[in-house]
């Protein structure tokens, strides 16, 4: 609840001691109401129902109408010689988002039919670009990898472009077989550690072991967590109907999954290991990834002010006009 009320905008005064005025303007409105009720000078009109009765009488909150607007009017002119600002307060993750680099894995075994005949790598394409196009406020970037891997799209805010490119992947791309993930982690690492954020995040994705690559996971886990990088790895292993594929000898080398390892590489970073089993699961999981780190980053908190001198002058002299033209039109008085 406290939290939830640090984060309501709030009125801060640049000149403080302008509100000492407020007394003074307190004492000059008890000292006119006073000198109201003690009554002023004023002419007697005789058959005085007469008039009432004719349409002239009008309704005391009328009467009063005119100098309750001055009043407010000279209120707002002392709030204004203060130098009110609006002050909003929001997290560091809401005001400059985060760095993600989404590492796919484009293996020949990711090319594997499940029972409704979509592919891993058909579930990995459709959730990686839903996921970039609801992350509106991060910069994103993507490596792929098989045998080798490498960066096909840096770091951007241009999430259209990226989102493309997520839709036309291919296994063609790379030619050496095998997964190389450390290979993928560490190419990762090299995009992120030079950015200045200070929230970075690696989303890996895939459904084999390592098996090629001169970096292993371990290794390249360590080097993200030296810098701050977090590293959430996926494994899109899930069932499939193995007969509707033929592969070739890199599907024995990628079956195997070693999860232990998989594992060793989140808890070393600060992330997480998930393992789906279908194409609806890999949605979950990346939508639950998507909102931990929405919620990690709610801390460290910046100030945006917006200063009031201008709409506070501007109702003064709004009021004051009113005031002005009500006295000598409607509701003028005769002395």
């Amino acid at each position: 609840m406290t939290k939830w009320l640090s984060h309501l905008p709030r009125i801060e005064f640049a000149e403080p001691w302008s509100l000492l005025l407020l007394p003074l303007l307190v004492f000059l409105f008890l000292l006119k109401e006073r000198g109201d009720r003690q009554g002023r000078p004023g002419i007697l009109f005789p058959a005085l129902d007469r008039l009432k009765s004719s349409g002239f009488e009008i309704q005391r909150w009328l009467l009063v109408l005119p100098q309750w607007l001055r009043w407010f009017a000279l209120l707002l002119l002392v709030m204004v010689l203060s130098a009110p600002r609006l002050l909003v307060r929001q997290s560091e993750a809401e005001a400059k988002g985060i760095d993600v680099i989404l590492a796919l894995d484009i293996s020949e075994s990711m090319l594997q039919k499940d029972f409704t005949g979509k592919s891993r790598l058909d579930a990995a394409r459709d959730v990686a670009r839903s996921f970039v196009l609801r992350r509106s406020n991060d910069r994103l970037g993507l490596v792929v990898f098989r045998g080798e891997g490498y960066t096909q799209c840096p770091l951007t805010l241009d999430h259209q472009v990226l989102a493309m490119l997520i839709e036309h992947l291919s296994p063609a791309v790379i030619k050496d077989e095998g997964t190389a993930i450390g290979t993928a982690i560490l190419i990762a690492v090299n995009r992120l550690k030079v950015s200045e954020s200070l929230h970075k995040v690696i989303i890996l994705v895939t459904d084999g072991e390592n098996n090629a690559g001169e970096v292993g996971p371990a290794t390249a886990a360590g080097i993200a967590a030296s810098h701050g990088i977090r590293v959430y790895v996926i494994n899109a292993g899930f069932k499939t109907v193995e007969d509707r594929l033929e592969l070739s000898a890199e599907k024995s080398n990628h079956a195997a999954v070693d999860e232990e390892s998989l594992q060793s590489v989140a808890r070393t970073t600060g992330g997480a290991y998930f393992r789906v089993d279908d194409p609806a699961g890999l949605d979950k999981t990346i939508r639950m990834v998507d909102r931990q780190e929405k919620s990690f980053h709610a801390g460290t908190a910046v100030e945006q002010r917006s200063g009031l001198f201008i709409a506070l002058l501007l109702a003064a002299v709004v009021l004051l006009f009113v005031e002005v033209l009500l006295a000598n039109t409607r509701l003028s008085r005769v002395p």
